[in-house]
């Protein structure tokens, strides 16, 4: 059997990684149980565990990170929600005074983490769609030494060439 060129291969493995990016949320409905979600999502990135018996799966949307889905299971492994967090909805119950676990567990994985020496903070920032439209990262500061939110930011992002405005 003739071996495929490293550049094909590359290709397709980059192909399939954008396609995995590309899960159609809208086929998941309440009810659908949990290995039937598996086998149209893929496994999820984080599994969360409740006190309850229910999961919280999560999705995050790609490199650009401009969608995370959240798909909450029962104890029965059954779907019960499905939810895009990664909007105002969201942004609005995110406080100062939160842990990260807390940030993490409202928002999902960070597009980018960072630290600022100056004011001895841990900075996660995610891209997101506002309106749908318009570009934007939110960014969390959280104090590095006690791992608390002080404070969130929003700022519009120029794809032109990738600053913000």
């Amino acid at each position: 059997m003739p071996k495929a060129p490293l550049g094909l291969l590359l290709l397709l493995l980059m192909l399939a990684a954008s396609l995995a990016g590309c899960a159609n949320f809208t086929a998941v409905s309440s009810g659908m149980p949990a290995q039937q979600v598996q086998a149209k999502l893929g496994a999820p990135e984080t599994v969360r565990k409740n006190a309850d018996g229910s999961e919280v799966w999560e999705y995050p949307g790609g490199p650009l990170g401009r969608q995370t889905y959240m798909v909450t299971l029962g104890s029965d492994h059954a779907v019960r929600e499905v939810h895009q967090v990664l909007n105002d909805e969201y942004f609005s119950r995110v406080r100062a005074g939160m842990s990260r676990d807390e940030v993490r567990r409202l928002l999902g994985r960070p597009r980018d983490i960072g630290f600022s020496d100056l004011n001895d903070e841990e900075i996660w920032s995610w891209r997101y769609r506002e309106w749908g439209v318009r570009n934007m990262e939110l960014y969390a500061q959280f104090d590095r030494p006690t791992g608390v939110l002080k404070k969130i930011t929003r700022f519009q992002v120029d794809t032109s060439d990738g600053k913000r405005q």
